[in-house]
């Protein structure tokens, strides 16, 4: 009796056993079941989900395409690039800068002095004569309206000999021309002018050494930012031109030319050139002097 009850237990035992791991097997299918729906159904909310988004820009592109990326700003607003994602107005259209053409002659007073001035004039502009001081008693007149009228005179040495004002080896010979020029103009219209250009530009010929005599005799130099080469163009007023306008871009230039026959038919294009894109016409102002030499040496 014992053993059957015995077998009776063991097998009661075993039969619960192996109804519990059916009862498991069942329920990892049904979770199974429900994971795979349940991934199913997220597949299909996102896909669903792009699906409108891709249709939605497919309405918008239709009814009202994209914008072009970059506007091109007018001439005279600079020429510059501007992307629409660009909130603020770009600092030279705040008023902050100004674009300033300072017209600049050299190799004068002559007989194109009053033609340069009466063009000039028509365009409401001024101009910086810097001025040989051997020519200054021939043509008074001109030196007395120029000053009148707003320009202003600099200097440009007595002589314009090369070897004269560089080859000595010092700035002696250089310093000594200009003070005796900077007498002239003084005596002949009551003005002494400090602003000069040295003959040929001041580089390579001019050294730190030799700016720094110039800025002890208190002069201030200018070199130019816009060569138009009007001096080795006889008879090419059409070529002048378009060197200027190949060059300027700068919100200041200072712009270099000579009193020749040639300048004084290619300056009013040039003046209206500048008026097209832009530029107001300044003439040097030793109230307001700024660094316009080639080695930005601040002492000029």
């Amino acid at each position: 009796m014992r053993v059957q009850q015995q077998t009776a237990g063991e097998n009661g035992g075993i039969a619960n056993r192996t109804s519990r791991t059916k009862t498991h097997k069942r329920r990892r299918i049904r979770y199974g079941r429900l994971s795979a729906a349940l991934m199913l159904i997220a597949l299909i909310i996102t896909g669903l989900t792009y699906a409108l988004i891709g249709i939605t820009h497919w309405i918008k592109g239709y009814v009202a395409p994209p914008p072009v990326a970059v506007i091109e700003q007018p001439t005279k607003l600079g020429m510059i690039e501007m992307t629409l994602d660009v909130k603020e107005e770009p600092a030279r259209f705040q008023g902050q800068v100004r674009k300033l053409a300072y017209i600049t002659f050299d190799d004068g007073p002559s007989e194109y002095t009053e033609q340069l001035l009466d063009i000039l004039k028509e365009h409401e502009a001024k101009a910086t004569f810097f001025m040989i001081g051997r020519q200054l008693n021939q043509h008074k007149s001109a030196v007395e309206r120029l000053v009148q009228e707003g320009s202003y005179p600099g200097l440009h040495s007595m002589t314009h000999n090369y070897n004269i004002l560089y080859k000595s080896g010092s700035s002696a010979n250089f310093v000594k021309e200009f003070k005796k020029e900077q007498k002239m103009v003084q005596d002949l219209i009551g003005f002494t002018p400090h602003l000069i250009r040295a003959p040929y530009g001041s580089s390579p010929q001019i050294g730190e050494t030799f700016r720094g005599d110039i800025a002890a005799a208190g002069f201030k130099m200018w070199d130019w930012t816009t060569d138009s080469l009007d001096w080795n163009l006889p008879g090419q007023p059409d070529k002048i031109v378009a060197r200027v306008r190949k060059s300027v871009h700068r919100d200041k230039e200072v712009i270099l030319m000579h009193e020749r026959e040639q300048t004084v038919q290619a300056l009013p294009r040039i003046l209206k050139l500048l008026e097209d894109r832009g530029y107001e016409f300044e003439v040097y102002d030793p109230n307001a002097h700024w660094t316009a030499n080639f080695s930005g040496d601040t002492r000029l």
